[in-house]
C-alpha cells in the first residue's frame, strides 16, 4: 500500500492509436507529481495488440494495470475506484476517458484548485464539488472568476450546472464516496444513466463544478467512443428503459 495525494483512473476500450497518443502524457505527469495511476482495459477486438502495448508501456511499473473481460463503463470505473481507495488511500481522484490527456502541471493545478475551492460557494449559490481541466465538452454557459477559472452561471438548467461530462471528472475522495457515490451500472455497456446520474447527485446535494484554468493543461484526441455508436435511430442503450425491461430497444437486441 502506498499513500498518495492524487489518483488518476484511466479506463480504456480498444482505440489503441488514440491511447498511444494520450496515455504516455498521463504516465509522465503521474511520475512528475509522484501520484498514482490505474489503467483498466477491457478490449475485445485487437486485445492482443492492445494488451501487449500496455504491458510494454508499463515495463517499469509506472502504473497499476488491470486487463479484463469486457464490462460496462460503470463497472470498470467502480472497480478501479474501489481498488484505488484500498491501495493508495488518495485524497483526490480523477477519472478520465481514454481520449483525454494531461499536460505538465495538470495534477498540481487540479490539486491546488480542489484544496482551495472545494466546498466553497460559487456565484450560483451552489458549492464547488466537481472539477475538470477539459474546457471543450460542456454546453453550459460559463463565466470567469478572478483567478481565471470558469464556472457555470445560474442561467443554466440544473443538469448543466450540476456537473461535468464523464470525459474528465475530478473530486476529493470524500466527495466521490459520499456525494457522487460512484457510477450507476444499469445492464448496458454504457448509457446515459451511468454517465448522467453523477450530475444529478452533485446538484441535488447542493454542488456544482469548476473548469480549472484556461484549458491549456489538458488535451483530447478526436475519437468516437462506443457510447456514440448507433444503428438507425437505435443506440447501444435505451434512454427510457432499463436493460432488463422488455420495453427497451437497443442495437443488437434479440
Amino acid at each position: 500500500m502506498k499513500k498518495v495525494e492524487f489518483l488518476t483512473i484511466y479506463a480504456t476500450y480498444e482505440n489503441i492509436e488514440v491511447v498511444k497518443n494520450v496515455l504516455p502524457s498521463i504516465i509522465k505527469e503521474t511520475r512528475r507529481s509522484n501520484s498514482a495511476l490505474i489503467v483498466h482495459d477491457c478490449s475485445e477486438q485487437g486485445d492482443g495488440e492492445k494488451w501487449s502495448y500496455l504491458r510494454d508501456l508499463n515495463k517499469h511499473s509506472n502504473f497499476f494495470l488491470i486487463l479484463s473481460s469486457n464490462m460496462s463503463m460503470a463497472q470498470s470505473r467502480n472497480m478501479a475506484l474501489s481498488f484505488g481507495l484500498d491501495n493508495y488511500m488518495p485524497d483526490y481522484v480523477c477519472m478520465l476517458e481514454d481520449d483525454h490527456g494531461f499536460r505538465e502541471g495538470a495534477i498540481d493545478a487540479l490539486t491546488q484548485a480542489m484544496e482551495e475551492f472545494y466546498g466553497k460557494e460559487a456565484p450560483s449559490g451552489l458549492l464547488y464539488g466537481m472539477f475538470t481541466l477539459c474546457h471543450k465538452h460542456t454546453h453550459a454557459k460559463v463565466d470567469r472568476d478572478a483567478d481565471g477559472n470558469l464556472y457555470p452561471t445560474i442561467e443554466n438548467e440544473p443538469f448543466m450546472i450540476g456537473g461535468y461530462n464523464s470525459c474528465f471528472r475530478c473530486a476529493p475522495t470524500s466527495h466521490w464516496m459520499n456525494v457522487l457515490k460512484g457510477y450507476d451500472s444499469d445492464g448496458y455497456l454504457i448509457s446515459e444513466y451511468q454517465t448522467a446520474n453523477l450530475r444529478w447527485r452533485n446538484y441535488n446535494k447542493g454542488f456544482t463544478f469548476m473548469l480549472v484554468g484556461d484549458g491549456s493543461l489538458s488535451f483530447d484526441i478526436k475519437a468516437e467512443g462506443r457510447g456514440l455508436s448507433s444503428e438507425g435511430t437505435l443506440k447501444l442503450w435505451d434512454s427510457n428503459y432499463s436493460f432488463k425491461d422488455l420495453r427497451s430497444e437497443y442495437v443488437g437486441k434479440k
